[in-house]
């Protein structure tokens, strides 16, 4: 299932390294105000960005990876990086072509002969020389924040994972801490908490270009709850359930991540009439419950936000509702997603009405499908509401 890393290693490795990650991640305030705040300072950036637009058609998508890439930054190396800068951009939209290109690394991991046919079919190649882009950026910067002066206090993920790191060792306890895997965690995280975030922001602003109904619904929520001065914080999100809604409705409509992480069997089993052995390779399907009808209704392809409200109009809680996947090797940064989420879309739909430049042409809803299911690209105007 992989050698190093959070994303794809088993075993005692995987162990160690989840539970310092999310040990790390609840240090920074995971699911708390204190990490709230600087995803806050992001989002301003962000909706400044999207006013500084005045209402020309744009692709948002890279524009938003980006900035949820920033959030990772702040907490894997302490800052965040000007939109201009050359070297976050390179980092970005080398994980942007991964994800993209990554489809047929699943032929490869089973089949690894495949990488070695003329030609680059399954985009080997092209996955590799991202992935070079992304650590050889990473390992740069992991070099130049170590060098840097550190106290006591936890300022990124890079300190903090050395200073467990020394504990166990002056302890003369055995860890799979070292640099190799501060670095692959480093990019699994990167991965992870940007691409599907990202894409989930896109994918909520195109059901909306195309459920304009929809809009209408969630403005009126946010100028009756917070109106225009005060901004949204999490501790706003329980008095806008219908926007929390929109957001799982996007989350289950678009999946982002059709299939989990590998799993694999610790022992013999026998499910119905399959026999599994152990030591083989299990994928979750997500994508098959998050549309089933038997589960959400015959219109399960359809955006629909009611169907996560109950009668009171609160957001209803449902288990078969699996965007981030379920069991041990789930989300490890779940709660950190969803403060994301809810910041940057409830900020995006207080401060902007997004309209279509061609509403007779509306954008499609077929995905991309790569590692992840992304939008086709399209364009948006965002009309600034405090100056109409």
């Amino acid at each position: 299932m992989g050698d190093i890393g959070i994303a794809f290693s088993s075993g005692p490795l995987w162990k160690e390294l989840r539970s310092t990650t999310h040990q790390i991640l609840k240090e920074f305030g995971m699911g708390t105000n204190a990490l709230a705040e600087k995803i806050q300072e992001e989002v301003n950036c962000y909706v400044n960005k999207l006013a500084d637009l005045q209402g020309e058609p744009t692709d948002i998508q890279h524009f938003t990876h980006v900035s949820v890439s920033n959030v990772i930054c702040s907490i894997a190396i302490g800052r965040r990086f000007n939109h201009e800068d050359p070297s976050h951009q390179n980092t970005t939209e080398s994980l942007m072509n991964f994800a993209k290109n990554a489809k047929g690394a699943a032929a490869i991991n089973f089949f690894p002969f495949l990488q070695h046919l003329p030609g680059d079919y399954f985009k080997a190649k092209v996955i590799k020389k991202n992935m070079g882009n992304v650590k050889d950026t990473l390992v740069k910067i992991v070099s130049e924040i170590e060098h840097q002066e550190s106290d006591d206090s936890v300022e990124n993920y890079i300190f903090s994972y050395r200073r467990k790191q020394n504990e166990k060792t002056k302890a003369g306890k055995r860890t799979f801490l070292d640099d190799a895997n501060l670095v692959k965690t480093i990019i699994d995280l990167f991965g992870a908490g940007t691409e599907t975030i990202s894409s989930t922001i896109v994918w909520c602003v195109l059901y909306i270009l195309c459920n304009p109904g929809v809009q209408v619904k969630i403005h009126e929520e946010l100028d009756r709850e917070l109106g225009q001065e005060k901004l949204p914080t999490m501790a706003d999100q329980v008095r806008l359930p219908y926007l929390g809604a929109v957001i799982k409705e996007t989350q289950r409509l678009a999946s982002v991540l059709p299939f989990s992480l590998m799993h694999q069997t610790r022992e013999d089993v026998t499910i119905g009439n399959y026999f599994i052995p152990k030591g083989t390779a299990v994928i979750p399907d997500l994508d098959s419950v998050l549309h089933d009808p038997k589960i959400w209704g015959d219109d399960a392809e359809k955006f629909n936000p009611e169907r996560f409200l109950c009668d009171d109009g609160s957001v209803l809680q449902r288990e078969e509702f699996i965007p981030f996947s379920i069991g041990s090797r789930n989300c490890v940064g779940e709660a950190l997603a969803k403060m994301e989420l809810f910041l940057f879309l409830s900020s995006m739909f207080q401060r902007f009405e997004f309209v279509s430049p061609d509403p007779a042409n509306l954008p499609s809803l077929k995905p991309d499908i790569g590692i992840t299911a992304v939008p086709s690209p399209y364009k948006l105007s965002c009309v600034d509401r405090l100056k109409k």
